[in-house]
């Protein structure tokens, strides 16, 4: 056999550049923004751990950066950053993206679910949990990880100890003819504003106070205008970290599949969390001079026997919905006796 000099210092050339290019490729670092609009809430919190745990698993080739409070842009503008890549993580409720699906809505429904831990089950049932995730997948995005972040609650200005007292108020609702229909179902004028501008507007007497949970309102001060928290329960606020699949595609094999597996399985953690912190915003709501007030047994079943026909109306009649709402009450049936065992909100 003969031996070609050029030739087999060619290959060597070779060779190297391709041992050169796959340490280059090993030794790159990787950027990953998490944005939000809260602050010290279960997103904030889930924000620390998902970057201890990513940093931690992929040996600081992935570097998370946190951007509580809007820092990186109000909602649209976040959502629009992960459909284009230039924002990693958007940390945020689903029900903000119905514009681009109307299934987002689907856990919003009142009265599908007895409880905090009720909610967070069904939503990461195996049924609902991957097809929930991949939503916005047409849209540029998808669920890291999905939780429940909040039970509903309401803040005013005026004392709310029952259904009653809310007859002829105007709260803050989301963006949502849903929730504006619950609310109308009470007496109430829902009026949609962007959560950054609520605060301001219960000042300004725009409405008497919002709907929303008490560890969004906690952390945001309401109590410093709307001093009365009346926590109805009844519905639940879920919430999930969205990740632009453009940033997922651009990384290694390896190292996505570190990615998923270390932030998956953050989601309940992150529940629990927000379950503890529900309780504990509670009691600084009543140390920074504010009242809570809870339903009485007899207002929140008629809550629920007033709510629950809304989701069949609004989700179950709506093909958009439908097969996603359908998911989630078949998951709530399932899951209901495990989270009765469960101490929860």
């Amino acid at each position: 056999m003969k031996f070609h000099a050029p030739r087999f210092a060619r290959l060597a050339v070779l060779a190297a550049a391709f041992t050169l290019a796959a340490g280059a490729a090993a030794a790159k670092t990787w950027e990953m923004k998490v944005g939000f609009v809260t602050i010290n809430d279960s997103q904030h919190v889930s924000a620390k751990w998902l970057k201890e745990k990513v940093e931690e698993a992929t040996k600081g080739r992935i570097k998370v950066r946190i951007f509580p409070a809007a820092q990186l842009g109000k909602i649209p503008r976040q959502l629009e950053g992960i459909q284009l890549g230039t924002q990693e993580v958007f940390m945020s409720p689903p029900g903000f993206f119905q514009g681009i699906n109307a299934a987002f809505q689907a856990p919003d429904a009142p009265g599908l679910f007895e409880s905090h831990w009720h909610s967070h089950l069904s939503l990461n049932h195996p049924t609902v949990r991957d097809k929930f995730a991949r939503l916005g997948e047409a849209a540029g995005f998808v669920a890291l990880y999905l939780w429940t972040a909040g039970s509903s609650a309401i803040a005013t200005r005026d004392p709310v100890r029952g259904l009653d007292d809310l007859k002829g108020k105007k709260l803050r609702v989301l963006a949502s003819k849903m929730e504006i229909a619950l609310m109308k179902e009470f007496g109430v004028t829902g009026v949609p504003i962007p959560y950054s501008e609520v605060l301001p507007s219960i000042q300004r007497r725009v409405v008497d106070g919002a709907r929303s949970a008490v560890i969004v309102m906690g952390p945001s001060k309401f109590y410093t205008v709307a001093k009365f928290l009346t926590a109805t329960g009844g519905s639940y606020i879920p919430s999930g970290a969205w990740t632009s699949k453009a940033f997922l595609n651009k990384l290694p094999e390896d190292l996505r599949a570190t990615l998923l597996e270390a932030a998956g399985a953050l989601a309940n953690p992150t529940g629990e969390a927000a379950i503890q912190l529900t309780r504990e915003w509670e009691k600084k709501w009543t140390e920074n001079g504010g009242t809570v007030f809870r339903l009485s047994e007899a207002d929140r079943a008629d809550f629920f026997r007033r709510a629950r026909p809304l989701g069949d109306e609004f989700l179950g009649g709506n093909p958009k919905t439908a097969e996603m709402y359908a998911l989630l009450k078949a998951a709530a049936q399932a899951t209901r006796e495990a989270a009765a065992k469960k101490t929860s909100m």
